[in-house]
């Protein structure tokens, strides 16, 4: 299947001219971007983060950036649309009172939603609070490499069906 058809699924809607012609015209950019958002949220290796929190991730992204109209596209891709205990609140947005949530949990969504929402008052210290919850080097990079592509991507997605509308 074409970038340009994978891209219609995620946005839930054809894509109009002249923006399918824009689009053809960028067919391997388009295939790379969608090549980046499967690896972030389906990887081989996943380190801490598996394919269902890195789905439950997807989805606080969309929700805490009010961008409900990607979500089909997310789910597409995404390795569960079912969430319970911990994951449910990850992906709801809502705060988590598991007591069998990882110890990482709160770093984890002190980064992702300060990433999502505040990019601009990201620090160091968001980093310094996930290595004192024993998350390696290689972990923060899969989780920065989590975050970047989903808020690109979801704009992205946002973009176009701001678009077509």
């Amino acid at each position: 299947m074409s970038a340009s058809k994978i891209f219609e699924e995620l946005i839930g809607r054809p894509i109009a001219s002249p923006y399918k012609e824009a689009l053809l015209a960028r067919e391997t950019l388009l295939q790379q971007s969608l090549n980046a958002y499967q690896a972030v949220l389906t990887p081989q290796e996943t380190g801490l983060w598996s394919h269902a929190l890195r789905a439950a991730l997807a989805m606080r992204i969309v929700t805490l950036t009010q961008s409900l109209g990607a979500a089909n596209g997310i789910r597409k891709y995404a390795a569960t649309t079912e969430f319970d205990g911990w994951l449910k609140d990850v992906a709801q947005a809502t705060p988590v009172t598991h007591t069998q949530a990882p110890v990482w949990l709160d770093a984890v969504l002190a980064y992702t939603d300060t990433l999502t929402l505040y990019p601009q008052k990201a620090t160091n210290s968001l980093i310094d609070s996930l290595k004192q919850k024993n998350v390696d080097d290689a972990d923060c990079v899969r989780l920065a490499e989590l975050v970047a592509t989903l808020s690109y991507q979801i704009r992205l997605i946002v973009g176009f069906q701001a678009l077509q509308a």
